[in-house]
């Protein structure tokens, strides 16, 4: 039975519950919380972007006074870990019981992690880790990466091919003849930084119910805490995932960074273990946006309706899975744009290199491929002659539309109405022509000119499953 006594208020400013701590500085954030007699965790990287690790000496860190413990690869139960996939050690070294986990594949790979009374003595233990490492050739480049000559970073994936998505949608014979104009071009994205404020930070403790307890940001909180019981061969009731505030995330913080290394310290020292990264560790060290290049050629009929599309995408994954392959499928599905397209012919792949990992960042793979859709069409536009803003509305999704897999859009669509605004709004009028752009007057100060831009897109909610049969 519904509660007569609450009242839904709509349209109204209400304050925020959080506001006052975070503006006056009184909400904690992971990298603000202490316990007494806690430790401090340092993390020993790699040195090589691929290799295999043959020793691990840590005796000169643990000769040093105040050092407590350095964990390698012998100290975790199960060496694996991954959001989607376990495709990545805890800690790279030799000895272990997982296949390949001996393997160091990007700069940002583990291969020890030092406990210390302080945060000064664990950085200074850190640098006396000695690694001794036999080289692999790397790969750095995705199209490299995919030939038959190029070094498998993964023994189980062949050609480095995480993962491979298609849409084949009518005739692109027909397609290709129907149109008068056709424009092809490459289009790259590169890497791109999270930057949150709370660089990766937390503390790990027991708790006074005997469980691991790790209090760190994040952004899937029992998906943190599956990886921590999997790797800690540990129940899942034995484990623990506090998030208090964050700190920004953006994306940035669905794959994990300390988790599993502050709980296993824990764990068996059975202390507080706390870590917080310097700027240049996060920067480093956790992975960002997809470098994205897309080849892709797009034909117009006269009259400006697009009637083919042709991409293939390809996805620097990096090292490690984290959520390529997810990123990817959705990649898939927007490089056509806000389109409806009538022929279509396109390849998506995710492809492992000797990189930083890649995972999510805000728009989950639509803004890259959204980038070359609509370059397509300004290009479509200036080769047929026609407005930009007319071309658009020629062809953008309205209601009733299909997606390129087939899926039907929700009811209640208004990209076109969208895009009337916009224009009417960016020194565009519609004329007896059609759309026109009416350049506006330029300031008399020539320090200052106004431009223009205009471009448009959607995208997916929820879990981003861009395939047949799911409603977006």
């Amino acid at each position: 039975m519904m509660d007569k006594t609450k009242t839904v208020v709509i349209g109204q400013s209400i304050r925020r519950i959080d506001a006052p701590g975070k503006v006056t500085g009184a909400t904690p954030y992971p990298g603000d919380i202490d316990l007494d007699g806690q430790l401090w965790m340092k993390i020993c990287f790699s040195q090589r972007a691929h290799a295999r690790v043959l020793k691990v000496d840590a005796s000169a860190a643990l000769a040093l006074p105040g050092v407590v413990a350095v964990f390698t690869s012998h100290d975790v139960p199960v060496n694996e870990y991954g959001l989607v996939m376990k495709d990545q050690p805890v800690i790279c070294g030799p000895g272990g019981t997982i296949a390949g986990s001996d393997i160091v594949r990007c700069y940002m790979d583990y291969v020890a992690v030092v406990v210390a009374e302080t945060e000064a003595l664990a950085a200074q233990a850190a640098a006396l880790v000695q690694v001794d490492y036999a080289d692999l050739p790397p790969v750095f480049d995705a199209e490299a990466a995919m030939q038959p000559e190029a070094p498998l970073i993964h023994h189980n994936t062949p050609g480095n091919l995480l993962s491979h998505y298609r849409i084949r949608k009518g005739d692109m014979d027909e397609g290709w003849a129907r149109a008068a104009v056709i424009v092809e071009d490459v289009y790259e994205t590169t890497w791109q930084e999270h930057a949150y404020l709370q660089p990766e930070a937390g503390l790990s403790y027991i708790d006074e119910e005997g469980r691991v307890t790790v209090v760190v940001a994040g952004q899937w909180t029992h998906e943190d805490q599956e990886q921590i019981y999997h790797a800690l061969n540990l129940p899942p009731e034995q484990v623990r995932v506090i998030y208090p505030a964050i700190g920004g995330a953006f994306g940035g913080r669905e794959d994990m960074s300390v988790q599993i290394v502050l709980a296993l310290a824990a764990w068996k020292l059975r202390r507080p273990v706390k870590i917080i990264w310097s700027r240049t560790e996060s920067i480093l060290y956790h992975h960002k946006r997809h470098p994205i290049k897309i080849r892709t050629r797009w034909g117009a009929a006269a009259d400006g309706k697009v009637v083919a599309a042709e991409a293939t995408v390809i996805g620097d994954a990096g090292a490690y899975n984290y959520t390529s392959n997810k990123v990817m499928g959705n990649a898939n599905l927007m490089v056509s744009g806000a389109y409806e397209i009538p022929n279509l012919h396109i390849d998506t792949y995710a492809v492992y290199t000797n990189n930083i990992p890649t995972g999510a960042f805000r728009g989950f793979g639509a803004p890259q491929a959204l980038f070359a859709a609509e370059g397509q069409m300004d290009r479509l536009a200036d080769a047929l002659g026609m407005d930009r803003v007319a071309l658009r509305r020629r062809n953008v999704f309205q209601e009733g539309s299909l997606l390129a897999v087939g899926t039907p859009l929700p009811a209640g669509v208004s990209m076109d109405k969208v895009l009337d605004q916009c224009a009417s709004a960016s020194y565009w009028a519609q004329t007896a022509a059609g759309w026109q752009y009416q350049p506006p007057q330029q300031p008399a100060d020539p320090a200052r000119r106004r431009g223009r831009g205009l471009a448009i897109g959607y995208k997916n909610c929820a879990a981003a499953r861009p395939r047949p049969g799911h409603r977006l």
